[in-house]
C-alpha cells in the first residue's frame, strides 16, 4: 500500500504545482479543452450520431432515459458498470468481483446470483445481449466508449426491447466522434493494478477509422481474483455519398479472469480476502475469447432514415465452477429500421418501425473439475435460440408542446435444447407475446419536460432457467409479464438540473432465483403477484460557477403480493433506499478534486422470508486530478478511504432458518488508491 499512496501524492503534487505555476497560460489553457470537447461532441455521422444529437433524440422519450458521456468516467478508475453508471438515478450496478456486477433496473433480474436477465445490453446498436437474454459484462471495455445511453423499462423500445430493466447502448468514437485523432493512458495502483489504452481516428471527407486496444492486469482484492484481460475495438466509415454512409465495426476480447466466490455473511464482513477452499481447488474461473463482427449502413431519403445492419459473433467460454462449463457460440443476426415523418389528421408526427432476427446456438458441455481442468464427460448438449422482435413507435404532436407516442413490440422466441448423451433431457418450447407502450410528453418550455407512460413488459425464460437437471426436459417456468406505469420530469435552469422519475410496475410470474448449494446455480420459481415500485432521482447544483454537487436517490419497493408462501414479504437482493453524492469542484487552472459517498441506506433482505439481512453502509471516496491544457491530464484517487466492510452483492436464500447453504456474499472492496495520466496528442 505505501507504493500506491506514494504514487497518490505523486499525482496531487504535480497537480498543486502546475496550478500555481501556470495561472497565466489560464486562457489559452481552456481554449485547448474546449477545442478538444468540440472535436468529439459535435461531429457526427449518419451512422455515428455525435453527443449532441444522441442527447436530442434520447430527450424525445416521455420516461426514463439517459446519457453518460465518456467524460463522466474519465478521470477515475472504471472498471465495470458500476464505475460508468454511478451517478444515474434507478440503475443498480454493484460489484461481484473485477468487472463482474449485478445489474437491475427497476427490479429486473432481481435475484439472478449470476450473469444478467432482464436488461437488453448492445454495443453501437449490435445485440451483447445473447439470443436466449442471458447477458456477460466482461466485453464492455469503459476505455473505449464515447457515451452510454440507458432506456429504462419499456423505453428500451427503441431497441426493440420489452424487458422489465429496459436496454442499455454501448457507443464506441468513430473518426469523427473521438476526443482526439490519438490517445495514451497509463493507469495502475493497489492489487498490482495496471492498464494501458490508447486508440488512433482518422477522418477525411470521405471515409473515416477508428481502432483502440486496452491490455490490464490485476491480481484483485480478494485471494484467487487475478485477471489478464486484452481487448481489440475498431470501426471504419465509409461516406457513400451525401445520403448513405457504412461503418464496419470488430471487437475482440481475451479475458483471463480468476473467480474469488461468494461468503458466508460472516467472513464477508470479517474476512472479506478470503476465498472458499472449493473455490481455489477447483481453481474457478471465467475465460472468454469473442470476436464480434457487424456492418451499419444508413440511407436518408428527404427526411426519412433507413438503418440496417448485419452482426456476426463467436464467443468461447472456458468456466470452472462446480464442474467445468466448456461452451463455444456462434450467433448472428440483422436489423432493419426505418424512421419517417408521418401527418394524421393534419398532425406532424414521427414513427420508427423496425424488425430484428437473430439466432444462436451453443455447444455446452460440462465435465467434472478437477483442479480446474477437464474430468469425465457428465453433458454434452447443443443450445440453439431464434428471436423475431418486430416494433414500432409513433409520436404525434397534438398541440403545440404536447406529443402522444404510442408502440408496441411483437416477440418470438424459440428454445431448442438437444441433448447427446441424455436425449431424454432434450426440450424446446416456442413463445410468442405482444407488447403495447402508450406515452405523453409535455415540452414545458425549452427547458423542462414532463412525462407519462404505460407499458407491457414480457421475458421468457433463458437456458439457465429452463434447465434445471436433474429434472428432465425443461422446467415449466412461465414467461415473466408485467405492466408498468412511470410519470416523472426532467429538466434545467440556471443552476439546477433535475431528472425525476417515479414508476409502479405489476407483475406476474417473476422469475426468481434461490441459492440450492455452495457452488452451484440458483433454481428459479415463477412468483405469481409481485409489485415493483420505486423512485429515481438525479439533482445537480451548481453551488458556484465552479462547484457543482451531484446527487442521485433510488427508491427500491420492491415485495409479493399476497403470496401462498411469503405473504406480502419484501423480495430479497438490494436494498431499499440507496443514495449517491459527490462534490465536484473545478479550478479554471485543470485542478479538480471530487469526494463522494455511497450511501446504502437501508438493510437488504437475503432471504424471500424476510428473516436475514445485510448491514447498510456508507463507503467515502476521493479524486483528484489536473488537466493541463495541452492534452495531458493527471488523476488519483482513493476508494473506501475508511477502508469500510461491507456486502456489496448477494445471491438470494428462500429461508435462511432452513439447513442450506448460505454461502451467497460477495464482500465490498477495502481502501484502495489508483492513479493515471492520460495524454491526448496529434491535435
Amino acid at each position: 500500500m505505501r507504493s500506491e499512496i506514494l504514487l497518490l501524492s505523486t499525482a496531487i503534487a504535480l497537480c498543486l504545482f502546475h496550478s500555481a505555476s501556470y495561472a497565466e497560460a489560464e486562457a489559452e489553457a481552456n481554449s485547448t479543452r474546449e477545442e478538444v470537447l468540440v472535436i468529439g461532441r459535435h461531429l457526427g455521422s449518419l451512422t455515428a450520431p455525435s453527443i449532441d444529437d444522441a442527447t436530442k433524440s434520447i430527450e424525445r422519450t416521455p420516461g426514463g432515459v439517459a446519457l453518460v458521456p465518456a467524460e463522466a468516467f474519465a478521470d477515475r478508475y472504471a472498471l465495470n458498470l458500476q464505475d460508468m453508471l454511478a451517478n444515474t438515478p434507478g440503475v443498480f450496478a454493484k460489484q461481484r468481483f473485477a468487472e463482474e456486477v449485478r445489474l437491475s433496473i427497476r427490479g429486473s433480474g432481481l435475484s439472478r446470483s449470476f450473469h444478467m436477465r432482464g436488461i437488453k445490453l448492445l454495443q453501437d446498436g449490435v445485440p451483447i445481449t445473447l439470443a436466449d437474454n442471458s447477458t456477460d459484462f466482461q466485453e464492455v471495455d469503459p476505455a473505449t466508449l464515447r457515451y452510454v445511453e440507458v432506456y429504462k423499462g419499456a423505453n428500451g423500445l427503441r431497441f426493440g426491447a420489452a424487458n422489465l430493466g429496459g436496454a442499455i447502448n454501448f457507443v464506441m468514437p468513430t473518426g469523427r466522434t473521438a476526443t482526439s485523432p490519438a490517445f495514451f493512458s497509463i493507469e495502475g495502483g493497489s492489487f498490482e493494478t495496471l492498464r494501458l489504452h490508447g486508440h488512433y481516428a482518422y477522418a477525411d471527407d470521405s471515409m473515416d477509422a477508428f481502432v483502440a486496444g486496452t491490455a490490464s492486469h490485476s491480481e484483485g482484492y480478494r485471494d484467487h481474483s487475478t485477471q489478464n484481460n486484452k481487448r481489440l475495438f475498431g470501426n471504419i466509415g465509409f461516406k457513400l455519398n451525401d445520403t448513405a454512409e457504412t461503418r464496419f465495426y470488430l471487437a475482440f476480447n481475451n479475458i483471463n479472469q480468476d473467480m474469488p466466490g461468494s461468503l458466508s455473511l460472516q467472513d464477508a464482513l470479517e474476512n472479506p480476502k478470503i476465498a472458499m477452499p472449493n473455490i481455489i481447488s477447483g481453481d474457478q474461473a471465467r475465460d472468454i475469447n469473442s470476436l464480434r463482427i457487424s456492418n451499419k449502413t444508413t440511407i436518408t431519403v428527404g427526411d426519412s432514415k433507413l438503418n440496417f445492419a448485419l452482426y456476426g459473433v463467436y464467443k468461447d467460454l472456458y468456466h470452472p465452477i462446480f464442474q467445468v462449463l466448456d461452451q463455444e457460440t456462434i450467433e448472428y443476426g440483422a436489423f432493419v429500421e426505418v424512421d419517417s415523418p408521418i401527418t394524421i389528421g393534419g398532425l406532424p408526427g414521427n414513427i420508427i418501425v423496425g424488425i430484428t432476427a437473430g439466432a444462436g446456438k451453443t455447444d455446452a458441455q460440462r465435465y467434472i473439475n478437477i483442479g480446474g481442468k477437464r474430468g469425465a464427460l457428465t453433458a454434452n448438449a447443443d443450445q440453439k435460440s431464434r428471436n423475431i422482435e418486430a416494433y414500432a413507435d409513433a409520436r404525434l404532436d397534438i398541440v403545440p408542446g404536447f406529443t402522444m407516442i404510442a408502440g408496441a413490440q411483437f416477440v418470438h422466441a424459440r428454445r431448442i435444447y438437444d441433448d447427446h448423451l441424455n436425449p431424454v433431457q432434450s426440450d424446446r418450447k416456442s413463445y410468442s407475446s405482444l407488447s403495447p407502450k402508450a406515452g405523453l410528453l409535455w415540452q414545458v418550455n425549452d427547458d423542462a419536460q414532463i412525462f407519462a407512460n404505460i407499458s407491457r413488459s414480457y421475458e421468457p425464460a433463458t437456458f439457465s432457467e429452463l434447465v434445471q437437471a436433474p429434472i428432465v426436459g425443461f422446467v415449466n417456468v412461465t414467461p415473466q409479464r408485467a405492466w408498468t406505469a412511470e410519470i416523472g420530469t426532467r429538466g434545467r435552469l440556471e443552476f439546477l438540473s433535475w431528472d425525476i422519475t417515479a414508476y409502479r410496475a405489476w407483475v406476474r410470474d417473476e422469475m426468481l432465483q434461490y441459492s440450492v448449494g455452495a457452488d452451484i446455480p440458483s433454481s428459479t420459481f415463477n412468483a405469481e403477484k409481485t409489485i415493483h415500485q420505486g423512485i429515481e432521482a438525479g439533482l445537480n447544483i451548481s453551488i458556484m460557477s465552479d462547484l457543482v454537487l451531484r446527487q442521485t436517490y433510488t427508491l427500491n419497493d420492491f415485495r409479493f403480493k399476497d403470496d401462498i408462501q411469503f405473504g406480502n414479504n419484501r423480495l430479497a437482493g438490494i436494498p431499499k433506499h440507496l443514495y449517491r453524492a459527490e462534490l465536484n469542484w473545478r479550478h479554471v487552472s485543470g485542478f479538480h478534486v471530487t469526494p463522494s459517498v455511497d450511501w446504502a441506506m437501508s438493510r437488504a433482505y437475503a432471504d424471500f422470508a424476510n428473516t436475514l439481512s445485510v448491514p447498510r453502509y456508507a463507503v467515502a471516496n476521493l479524486n483528484a486530478g489536473m488537466d493541463f491544457g495541452n492534452g495531458l491530464s493527471v488523476y488519483g484517487e482513493v476508494r473506501n478511504i475508511f477502508d469500510k466492510r461491507y456486502v456489496s452483492n448477494f445471491g438470494t436464500l428462500t429461508d435462511a432458518r432452513l439447513p442450506i447453504s448460505q454461502v451467497v456474499f460477495y464482500p465490498g472492496e477495502g481502501l484502495a488508491v489508483y492513479a493515471g495520466l492520460k495524454w491526448n496528442f496529434g491535435q
